[in-house]
């Protein structure tokens, strides 16, 4: 059920089906090499959603595609939203889902930049005692990418989104631009991965142009695979969401508490 194209007459009967539960799909908007759209995590996430909501009764919000990219911002067609801006911006979604009647929500992501953003939504969401449950599924949870891969290097605009780019959209993608070429990390800008220290361009400096291993090995057969695992691995943990008691009674006792210590 989406909930673009729900009435208002219709919610109350769209939530109960969904038993409160209300999926926000999380995109992004940056470079992914030479060969694929600006778009791809947000069409892809857009896509994995819609086909979740036609498995299993869940109401899914329009996909977000403006979020954290602040690497790729030093890239062409990037469009980067601060962190502080997002963190606001998201719980502000999920404040409007909840007093529409949706205490579990859940971020299921299409980029990997947005995890860590999202650790700051849940923690939010805890400190400031928030009466619904955020849950987070990061890109491609339970899907067996590795053995799928002919290439050593993957994780961005590699054979594993080339694969699944050409199964859901392939007029988008340029595979003439990615013949015969092989991207390897920069051997300076991954010195300071390799020593163990994070800093804030880690990953635009070891792969700078965007891209990583062999994207031409990548094929629609292989994307078809993993995005039918990735979405049966979505519904399983929706239906646990859906019974789950451990985060609801937290959040609760956690509001209780602050109650019992204001008075």
């Amino acid at each position: 059920m989406k909930w673009l194209e729900l009435t208002g007459d219709d919610l109350a009967e769209a939530r109960r089906k969904a038993e409160g539960v209300a999926l926000i799909p999380v995109g992004s908007l940056e470079r992914h090499g030479p060969h694929l759209p600006l778009g791809c995590d947000t069409l892809t996430i857009e896509y994995v959603t819609d086909r979740v909501a036609e498995l299993e009764p869940v109401v899914v919000l329009p996909v977000l595609p403006y979020t954290s990219v602040s690497q790729s911002a030093m890239r062409a067609g990037a469009v980067h939203i601060r962190s502080d801006i997002l963190l606001q911006h998201t719980i502000c979604i999920c404040d409007e889902l909840y007093r529409n009647g949706f205490d579990r929500i859940v971020l299921v992501h299409g980029h990997g930049g947005n995890v860590p953003m999202t650790s700051g939504v849940t923690s939010y969401s805890l400190e400031t005692r928030k009466p619904y449950s955020v849950y987070s599924i990061a890109p491609l949870a339970g899907v067996d990418v590795a053995s799928r891969m002919e290439s050593e290097h993957y994780g961005h605009a590699c054979e594993m989104e080339t694969s699944y780019a050409l199964a859901i959209f392939p007029e988008l993608v340029r595979m003439d631009r990615v013949q015969g070429r092989y991207w390897h990390p920069d051997p300076d800008g991954s010195q300071p991965q390799k020593h163990g220290i994070d800093t804030a361009i880690n990953w635009i400096a070891t792969w700078p142009d965007a891209v990583c291993g062999a994207p031409e090995k990548g094929t629609a057969e292989k994307g078809r695979a993993m995005l039918e695992e990735w979405v049966a691995s979505i519904i399983d943990k929706l239906r646990y969401i859906k019974q789950d008691r451990v985060l609801p009674e937290h959040m609760a006792r956690s509001a209780d508490f602050h109650d019992d210590m204001a008075d």
